[in-house]
């Protein structure tokens, strides 16, 4: 296990947390969905592609912008952790695509 896959999971369980104690949901979907796509594709189930935006950069940018929209709302001690972890996931792949 490298320091991909274990962020790659720890933004799924931080993902999956929020969605099930956050409300309403949107956000928490759409953290879900990134983080979701990118387990897949890291344990080779699905295979995505395509021409224009790199895929990681579009993920993780995803998973920054939602988390730290819900860093900013949720209220609760492990909501807020969950947030972070989230935001620092997609910040980080965001970071690793650009450069």
């Amino acid at each position: 296990m490298n320091v991909a896959t274990v962020l790659v999971l720890a933004a799924l369980s931080a993902s999956i947390l929020l969605f099930l104690r956050t409300r309403p949901r949107l956000l928490p979907i759409l953290a879900l969905v990134g983080s979701g796509v990118q387990a897949l594709m890291l344990f080779k189930v699905v295979s995505l592609g395509g021409t224009g935006l790199p895929l990681a950069l579009l993920l993780g940018g995803l998973l920054a912008a939602s988390g730290v929209l819900l860093y900013l709302r949720v209220s609760s001690k492990p909501l807020i952790a969950a947030a972070t972890v989230v935001a620092m996931v997609g910040a980080i792949q965001v970071l690793s695509a650009v450069l």
